[in-house]
Order: C-alpha cells, then sequence, then structure tokens
C-alpha cells in the first residue's frame, strides 16, 4: 500500500507542476458544455430574406410588416428577436442570383394583382424560395413563415372578405441533407487535426531528438527550414483532405455540383485554409518542449474554432458572443466558402470576401511562425 502511495504522490506531483495541463484537462470539457450548448439548437434569427413586390396595397403592405415584426424565441419562449432582415430586391431573377451567392437564405414572392386579388374575395399565394442547401435554417424559415402567414389570415379574416392566403414553398436546389452540410466543417477539421498531430506533435518531438538543431548546421537558411515545415503540412493536409472528401462522397453520399471551376475553388479554399491553420499551429507549437503538453492545449483551441465556424449550426442560431469569435476564426470564412461553391453554385465574386480573409490570415500567421520559429532555436 505504500508504494501505491509513493506512486500516486509522484505521479500527482508531475500534474500540479504542470498547470496549463491542469487547466486543459477542466477548460475542455467546459468549453464543450458552452460551446455545443450554445451553438446547437439556438433559434435562428435575423436570416437575411429578398422580399419582391408586384403588388403595393394596404394588404401587401400588411403581410410585409408581420414578417418585419416577426419574433423567433429560444424554447420557452425567452429570449425573442427578429425572425428575418427584409431587403427589397426588384425582380426574382436578381433575388435568386443573391440567393446562389450567400446574401440571402429565402425570397419572399408578392405577386402582381396580390392585393386587387384580396379586394375581390379572391384566395391568393405567396411564393417563398429557400436556400435548402442549409437545411435548418430552410426549416427555420418555413416555420417563421407559416406563422406570418396565419397572423395575415386572421387579420384578413375579419375583414368583410372569404379570401385566403397560402405559402407556397419551392426549394432552390436538391434535398441537401445534414452531413451534407457538415462536410465542409468536416473537411476543415480534418486540416486541424493534420496541424495538430502531423504537424505539431511531430515538429516538437523533433526539437527534443534535436533535428531541428541539426538543420542549423547545414547550409539551410532559417526561413527555408520554416517554410519547409509549412510546406510539408500543406502537403500532409491536402491529401488528408483528398481522402475525407472521398470517403465523404462514396461513404457518406456527399454530393457537391459536379462542375470543374467550382471544385477547383473548392481545393484552392481548402489550400489557403490549410496554409493559414498549418502555420498557425506551428507558431503555437514551437513554444513548447513537450509534445504531450501541446497536444492537451490544443484540445480547448480545436474546440473553439470548430464550434464558432458554423459547421453544425448555423451562426444566425449562435449568441451574439460566439458570432463575435466567428469574425476572426479562418474555419467560419473556409466554411461559407466551401457551402457555396460545394452547394450553391455560386461564383468566384462570391467568395472573394472569404478569400481575402484567409489570404490575410495566412501571410499574418506564417510572418508570426518564422519569428517564433526564429525566437525558440
Amino acid at each position: 500500500m505504500r508504494g501505491t502511495l509513493a506512486v500516486c504522490e509522484r505521479d500527482m506531483r508531475k500534474y500540479i507542476r504542470e498547470p496549463r495541463v491542469m487547466v486543459a484537462t477542466i477548460l475542455g470539457p467546459f468549453l464543450t458544455l458552452m460551446l455545443l450548448g450554445s451553438a446547437y439548437g439556438g433559434a435562428i434569427t435575423h436570416v437575411p430574406i429578398a422580399v419582391v413586390r408586384e403588388s403595393y396595397g394596404p394588404f401587401s403592405s400588411n403581410f410585409v410588416d408581420i414578417l418585419q415584426n416577426e419574433q423567433t424565441c429560444e424554447f420557452g419562449g425567452i429570449n425573442c428577436q427578429n425572425s428575418f432582415q427584409l431587403m427589397d430586391v426588384a425582380s426574382v431573377d436578381t433575388a435568386q442570383e443573391m440567393l446562389r451567392n450567400g446574401l440571402v437564405k429565402g425570397i419572399v414572392y408578392i405577386p402582381t394583382g396580390f392585393d386587387q386579388s384580396l379586394g375581390k374575395n379572391s384566395n391568393v399565394t405567396i411564393t417563398a424560395y429557400l436556400d435548402n442547401t442549409d437545411p435548418l435554417s430552410a426549416a427555420s424559415i418555413d416555420a417563421s413563415l407559416a406563422q406570418a402567414n396565419g397572423q395575415f389570415s386572421s387579420n384578413i379574416q375579419v375583414l368583410p372578405t372569404s379570401s385566403k392566403s397560402s405559402i407556397d414553398l419551392e426549394d432552390m436546389y436538391r434535398n441537401v441533407l445534414y452531413i451534407e452540410f457538415m462536410a465542409p466543417g468536416t473537411l476543415c477539421q480534418s486540416v486541424m487535426f493534420v496541424a495538430i498531430i502531423a504537424g505539431g506533435v511531430q515538429l516538437v518531438n523533433d526539437k527534443e531528438r534535436g533535428i531541428i538543431e541539426g538543420y542549423l548546421c547545414t547550409p539551410l537558411k532559417q526561413y527555408e527550414i520554416v517554410f519547409g515545415v509549412l510546406l510539408s503540412g500543406v502537403i500532409k493536409a491536402l491529401i488528408s483532405i483528398l481522402a475525407v472528401f472521398a470517403l465523404a462522397l462514396v461513404v457518406a453520399g456527399v454530393r457537391p455540383i459536379p462542375d470543374p471551376v467550382r471544385i477547383t475553388l473548392t481545393l484552392f479554399t481548402l489550400f489557403l485554409t490549410s496554409l493559414g491553420i498549418i502555420a498557425m499551429m506551428t507558431a503555437f507549437a514551437v513554444r513548447f518542449t513537450s509534445a504531450d503538453l501541446y497536444r492537451v492545449s490544443c484540445f480547448p483551441f480545436n474546440l473553439i474554432l470548430y464550434y464558432t465556424s458554423g459547421a453544425i449550426y448555423p451562426l444566425q442560431g449562435c449568441p451574439s458572443w460566439m458570432k463575435e469569435i466567428a469574425i476572426i476564426n479562418p474555419e467560419a470564412y473556409a466554411v461559407h466558402a466551401l457551402h457555396l461553391l460545394m452547394y450553391n453554385g455560386s461564383t468566384i465574386s462570391s467568395v472573394m470576401g472569404d478569400f481575402a480573409f484567409l489570404v490575410v490570415f495566412a501571410g499574418v500567421t506564417m510572418a508570426l511562425a518564422s519569428v517564433a520559429f526564429k525566437r525558440s532555436i
């Protein structure tokens, strides 16, 4: 028994001497609770909706006012916020182009003669086009539109008219499953796994064995060592991405748009993402002297990036503090671009903002990796 206590005491002393391990083991599960609990199942609010009006009158204005004031609440009727963020658009064609480019999540079309038909006791139909590549947002829009139409129908029933209003929902794309919605985030997650396991851990192990210091005895310049490490990390990440992509196609049934240009842009997005994340994790890894400590410290970091990227739930359903993190999260920009390219058939102009952020992020993290590498030698 005395020997058991001695071994236990030694391990506890070692554990206490590594406060970062203690913090990571506590912070990891807590972050999972906070991030997953906050991200998944929240009320999806302020969804951008294009409104195309070809009829202007008291009835159509009343319906638009109802949409403007439609509220979506958390479970239990708390934290109610506006369901929609309405945008007036001149034509259906323009609105559909906005939807394909990810600027709106749905379209509400009020046809010509809407007000006149209601005034003549005729039934009317409002057409709604949904971006069903995001099945969670589409379901939320469907429910909110049904509620708004119910309120509008109640308003016109109190008038001396027998008219009825209905919503005709039309999906813009084929039926996209939730597992397909998760695929872009999974591709980004594979980059992070490579950055941690095949990148950072291997780099720390090389430092422990003196391999990095051995490079300095060669004619290699320091920046060549850094860029060599980054290049190998990016190649490993792309190999992992292609393997995961193939498995997603064959096993999970993920079906991106089979267009060579968009597939090329998808791979370019993943290349930029890989370069930035590998460089970021390299700058983080060179500060460590223990691979185990580095591996544990990466766990909370990985959770934050993944759950605030919109990979598992639309960012419109996340609390404001998670949306603020998403502003500086490279995975959020990568997931957004991948969704548009893989399922929406968007043009390159719609993802230029995402590309710009990823290029800047990659440049900054490469510079940080170079500086951190030099200081750690």
